[in-house]
């Protein structure tokens, strides 16, 4: 905190949510004091508020500029270490980042979700997104019966006599008097037990298609979406549910932007997914207007 107001004034301004109580008095925050100052709400000069801040905090201009635009949306904000606690449509907390920063899953996972990311991109407007760490299941966990043999050319697993069977229940594509298979759907049918004397990959995107599959979620490629992966609930009669991308620990904003407009545009949800330590993480994102 770095200005207290007293009297009269400081009634005022606690009662429109701004600054914490001391006495009779109110302490702001920097964010406080700036918007304040420019909307000449306090007799502080507001270009030398901005730049007292700015020498004390490395990010107050993207801080300052979400901080803003929340307020003028007609939030009410707290202010916290790094956030803003923000009560109007949605009461949790807020981030405020650059378009140019990363996102960082070791930053995020100890956080309290749901949250909304604040994104100020280099015109100055925000763009906000809401996280949520989520556990995916769905209601599909019928596995094949019938045992294939297997050519592998490529990164495919070729049978020539069909695979029907397969196809029925979601996993690889029958062209007929042959079909093949992908080396996640190969890798994850052999664990279960019904392929024999086959190669199981060792690799993070296994690990997130297995743990999906585990979850009663059908798996398909997400490539015409720009994703990894697409997920159904139950069948594939219905739409699918969510595009799932695998993610490492730090994560272009931008990346993360673009898979976000796509998914929002074809009506489904986008999980990003984290090996971690023998568990997946998802962090759901959703593009909103505060």
């Amino acid at each position: 905190m770095n200005k207290k107001i007293c009297g009269s004034l400081a009634d005022k301004l606690h009662s429109r949510g701004f600054g914490r109580r001391k006495g009779k008095c109110v302490e702001l925050s920097w964010e406080e004091m700036a918007y304040l100052a420019e909307k000449k709400i306090i007799d502080e000069d507001f270009s030398d508020v901005v730049g007292k801040a700015s020498s004390s905090i490395s990010n107050f201009d993207i801080r300052y500029l979400a901080y803003r635009d929340l307020r003028d949306r007609g939030y009410v904000l707290s202010v916290g270490n790094g956030y803003f606690k923000g009560r109007k449509n949605y009461a949790m907390d807020f981030y405020p980042i650059s378009d140019m920063d990363e996102f960082s899953v070791d930053d995020m996972r100890n956080k309290e979700f749901p949250l909304i990311l604040a994104v100020v991109d280099f015109d100055g407007e925000t763009t906000y997104y809401l996280v949520e760490l989520i556990n995916p299941e769905g209601k599909y966990h019928i596995l094949p019966e019938e045992k294939i043999d297997l050519e592998f050319h490529g990164n495919r697993a070729f049978s020539f006599e069909g695979i029907k069977s397969l196809e029925e229940r979601t996993y690889g594509k029958d062209e007929g008097t042959w079909g093949h298979l992908s080396l996640l759907e190969v890798s994850y049918l052999a664990e279960k037990g019904i392929l024999d004397n086959t190669p199981i990959m060792e690799s993070d995107i296994y690990l997130v298609y297995r743990d999906l599959r585990n979850r009663g979620l059908i798996v398909k490629s997400g490539f015409k979406y720009g994703t990894h992966f697409r997920v159904y609930e139950r069948s594939m009669d219905e739409h699918s549910k969510y595009l799932v991308h695998l993610i490492s620990k730090r994560e272009e904003i931008q990346k993360i932007s673009r898979a976000v407009r796509v998914a929002h545009g074809v009506k489904k949800n986008l999980l990003l997914a984290y090996p971690d330590n023998g568990d997946i993480l998802y962090f759901k994102f959703s593009w909103i207007r505060p």
